[in-house]
């Protein structure tokens, strides 16, 4: 009889634990599903402009801006078809079941590939989401795993499971606004083309550039980085900020090697003003050297300071190097997995043109307005680290 028992106990325990293992198979495989489909998303879905792929370089703003402005393409039939294309093609990928998707009449895609904006980040490596439609766009994330436990014989397994979570982008609006002259844009000139196309490239760069990494969360603005709760950070100096140094640098990568978030596309951005403190490190700081010889020696390539970094740099003049900490002021230095960064897109670049806005008629000037929605999320908190205590 107690073998018995015992036999049906063992059965039970197997039924029961084949019960969990099934759920936790289920969600892994519902998991999976969901991250290829984002997967799926998330490489890149160009508008193909048929048989005009080849001509990217006959395309003009100029042109394209006085059409807009005059309405009358007659002078801009290759601009006119590329808009017509592309804003068929826009439509057709859209979801009417996702709330409608509606396309600006001038709206430019990736046909125009240089005039797209090219924020430090996404140098970085950051995952861009193009062509995303309704709203919000929910990511799935893993926030938890499956548990194992040491039991003894004859005892219950404590069931567990994945656990799921969801970033959420929806879709913020950065413009911009350039002022050109009617003289400029009459003169057709190759260098003027290339200025406007500067111009307007500059205006969305520099704002998804900050709000990459600078982002307030507040007034419109995506969040960044730097104020994305639970994100990793060290302190350089006890309470007055610290010269940046190797160590401090390395102390950032062990704040990911603890979270185990220490993999994937890493590298660093900081302000040009914290290489220039690097190149400046003399061997006296680490040992009883008095000759002033360089840790990294001047006029060599830059790729042995990168060497002493560990891992690829970029720099920007959009971090701010005037940060009050006590006495000291300070700049920002960030480190991470840079693929763990997400940049969704929905659309392309909006471009819309006047002469009559506020005084540039009188001006004689041509308003050029753009516009790109796009939203920013962190994957995982844990795969970046932040210093905002380096003296400058």
């Amino acid at each position: 009889m107690e073998i018995k028992e015992l036999f049906d106990t063992q059965k039970t325990m197997l039924e029961k634990m084949g019960a969990s293992l099934d759920t936790i198979m289920d969600a892994h495989k519902s998991l999976e599903t969901r991250i290829a489909e984002i997967e799926k998303q998330s490489t890149p879905r160009r508008v193909s402009v048929s048989g005009l792929e080849d001509y990217k370089k006959d395309f003009s703003l100029q042109r394209a801006i006085n059409a807009i402005v005059s309405n009358d393409w007659t002078n801009a039939g290759f601009e006119k078809e590329v808009f017509a294309n592309a804003s068929k093609k826009a439509m057709s990928a859209g979801s009417d079941t996702a709330g409608g998707y509606i396309v600006p009449n001038e709206l430019l895609t990736d046909f125009i590939e240089y005039l797209k904006a090219k924020p430090v980040v996404s140098q970085m490596g950051a995952t861009i989401l193009q062509g995303l439609v309704g709203i919000p766009v929910e990511i799935p994330k893993q926030t938890g795993g499956a548990t194992a436990y040491w039991v003894g014989e004859n005892q219950a397994i404590s069931e567990s499971a994945l656990t799921l979570g969801q970033l959420a982008l929806s879709p913020k609006q950065v413009s911009g606004l350039v002022k050109l002259s009617n003289r400029l844009l009459r003169t057709s000139n190759p260098s003027v083309e290339a200025m406007i196309r500067s111009d307007l490239q500059a205006v969305l760069a520099n704002a998804i550039d900050y709000a990459c990494l600078r982002g307030s969360g507040a007034s419109n603005e995506p969040i960044g980085i730097a104020n994305t709760v639970g994100i990793n950070t060290v302190t350089f100096g006890t309470g007055n900020g610290a010269a940046p140094s190797f160590d401090y640098l390395y102390d950032m990568q062990y704040k990911l090697q603890e979270d185990n978030a220490f993999t994937g596309n890493m590298g660093y951005i900081f302000h040009p003003v914290v290489r220039k403190q690097l190149m400046k490190s003399k061997i006296a700081q680490y040992s009883g050297d008095t000759a002033g010889n360089y840790i990294v020696q001047p006029m060599v390539s830059d790729s042995q300071l990168q060497n002493w970094m560990g891992f690829p740099y970029k720099m920007t003049t959009q971090i701010p190097i005037n940060l009050t900490v006590g006495s000291g002021t300070c700049t920002e230095i960030y480190f991470g997995n840079w693929s763990e960064f997400i940049i969704g897109q929905w659309g392309g670049i909006e471009i819309m043109a006047s002469r009559e806005t506020s005084d540039a008629f009188e001006k004689n000037q041509v308003w050029v307005r753009i516009i790109q929605e796009i939203d920013l999320a962190v994957r995982h908190p844990e795969s970046f680290c932040l210093v905002n205590t380096a003296t400058v």
